[in-house]
């Protein structure tokens, strides 16, 4: 019978750098998901506040979670838009959405 455990390192040897790289791909995609959601949330908050017309507690809310804010004014309506960069740690996504990636989320509400 032969020895077979020197094919068995050198497959290990292979297949191991593909599967780090498909296990840090799925932790920064599952990174990315969470923080849309996050900021999905936060978009409500702020919308509640601008409604009341919190426009100091909005800044602080701001400034506490690191996220970009922007509005746009039309005749109606008030569009507000949070952005938040995630920063990646895989090497094949980084090469796809470079060092950081974007999130934004926009919403807009009637002005009375």
């Amino acid at each position: 019978m032969k020895n077979n455990r020197g094919q068995a390192l050198v497959e290990f040897v292979v297949i191991l750098p593909i599967f780090l790289l498909l296990i840090l791909s799925v932790i920064d995609f599952g990174n990315i998901i969470s923080k849309k959601y996050s900021l999905e949330n936060d978009i409500d908050t702020v919308s509640d506040m601008y409604e009341d017309g919190k426009y100091e507690e909005i800044n602080s809310y701001i400034k506490e979670k690191d996220i970009k804010i922007s509005y746009e004014n039309d005749n109606e309506f008030t569009s507000i838009n949070l952005s938040k960069d995630v920063n990646i740690i895989s090497p094949m996504v980084n090469l796809i959405f470079g060092k950081t990636y974007e999130i934004n989320v926009e919403k807009s509400i009637y002005v009375k």
